[in-house]
């Protein structure tokens, strides 16, 4: 078999396949062989079916499903041996490739179409301006949290007996009572058992300690101060998803990246084959482009700073989760077999594994991009910032980090695009 590659154009090439009968003669009559020994046709005997006739009724289904495999096969060791980094996948060539006779031909070519990726640099941080929203933590929150925190570590109030409220003069039989002042009984009126009244704690030593312990809040100045920094600890952790969303738009604006836009219009069209109209496809791209964008520019960051998410990361995860719902520290080893034994099992559940995969990439990713880069504070209010949030959650890059559990930890990092934007991380 012979495969050549050519050029079509700045991020396109054309991959040539020229198959003959050395190829695949071997392969094909030990099919035929196959078929003999366990076809089962009216008036013959199994295993001596003519050989002729087996040819006849199955030999071009036979060469046909050799043909197919020597590309499959082939076409993935190639594109893997030449180190060809490709966008989505092969796609038979429209204009080259011609109908096969495989009642008459003994030798075949085939074309296969490919986008190519871009070879592209990164932006350094100075260049991208990126704003890191911080939720201002005024007066009012405090106010409410410490009013809220007071009421939970309260105590419930004692409830003096109060005179029942009559009609009218306050004379039981006076009937002269207007029907607004009338007091209907209460057996007249289903009623629900009144919540018990609490006492707001009060604030002094003794309440800081149980709400922060072992902090040893003295006065309530440093406790409105406590409650102030883990506020703004609590934001941070909901901020963070708009700081990476405004990271990941700024690494795609600033990166001269171009794409085969044609290729991958046709092969988002070929390969949601039915679900999307063409016009439909040429509406998206720009946000298809995009998130393909992000993807290249994620994977060459993961390659080149050896970020990886482990199996051990992932069982780690679990473990903590389990412990916490537990909550048993101390484990003899019996027990601790027992656990490591659930573990197992969730690591059995792939869509779950690929949930937390996602997750400690994403992680991993905002822990590199901290360490590296230098945001720009922009204080906001709480309300805005919710507006802010829900207008940028359109704009999510959709995208996977695909974790391989049969392959050893090898830092490969292969790009591989399919329909749905996800990409695979080899280790």
């Amino acid at each position: 078999m012979k495969i050549t590659k050519e050029s079509t154009g700045t991020l396109t090439a054309l991959l040539k396949f020229e198959i003959g009968p050395d190829d695949y003669a071997a392969a094909v009559e030990k099919q035929i062989g196959d078929y003999k020994r366990k076809a089962n046709i009216p008036g013959f005997r199994p295993g001596h079916i003519p050989t002729g006739l087996i040819k006849k009724m199955y030999g071009k289904a036979i060469l046909a499903d050799e043909v197919n495999k020597l590309i499959s096969d082939n076409l993935v060791t190639y594109i893997r041996d030449e180190k060809i980094d490709i966008l989505g996948n092969p796609l038979p060539s429209l204009e080259k490739n011609s109908a096969i006779d495989f009642d008459n031909q003994e030798s075949f070519e085939f074309y296969f179409d490919l986008g190519l990726a871009p070879e592209f640099t990164i932006p350094v941080d100075q260049d991208l301006q990126i704003e890191n929203h911080i939720i201002t933590v005024d007066d009012g929150m405090v106010d409410k949290y410490i009013e809220d925190t007071r009421k939970r570590f309260g105590k419930p109030a004692i409830i003096e007996p109060v005179a029942a409220i009559v009609p009218g003069d306050g004379q039981a039989e006076d009937t002269g009572a207007k029907p607004e002042e009338a007091v209907v009984e209460s057996e007249e009126l289903p009623a629900e058992p009144a919540e018990p009244a609490m006492e707001p704690a009060e604030m002094n030593p003794a309440f800081f300690e149980m709400v922060y312990p072992g902090l040893d809040l003295q006065t309530e100045e440093d406790f409105r101060e406590q409650v102030r920094k883990d506020a703004a600890m609590s934001f941070a952790a909901e901020t963070d998803k708009l700081l990476f969303n405004n990271i990941t738009d700024a690494l795609v604006k600033n990166t001269e990246l171009p794409l085969p836009d044609e290729f991958l219009k046709r092969w988002l069209l070929e390969n949601n084959e039915g679900k999307y109209t063409p016009e439909e496809i040429e509406k998206n791209y720009a946000s298809f482009a995009e998130s393909m964008k992000w993807q290249l520019i994620e994977n060459k960051l993961i390659k080149e700073n050896g970020i990886e998410v482990r199996d051990e990361d992932i069982r780690n995860y679990f473990r903590t989760y389990i412990l916490r719902q537990i909550n048993m520290p101390d484990m003899d080893p019996d027990m601790q077999k027992r656990y490591e034994s659930i573990v197992d099992t969730f690591m059995q559940n792939k869509e779950q594994v690929q949930r937390i995969n996602d997750q400690l990439y994403n992680a991993k990713m905002m822990d590199f991009f901290k360490s590296t880069m230098t945001f720009h504070p922009k204080e906001i209010s709480y309300d805005d910032y919710i507006k802010l949030a829900a207008a940028s959650h359109g704009h999510d890059h959709d995208h996977e980090h695909d974790h391989d559990h049969d392959h050893d930890h090898d830092h490969d990092h292969d790009h591989d695009h399919d329909h749905d934007h996800d990409h695979d991380h080899k280790h």
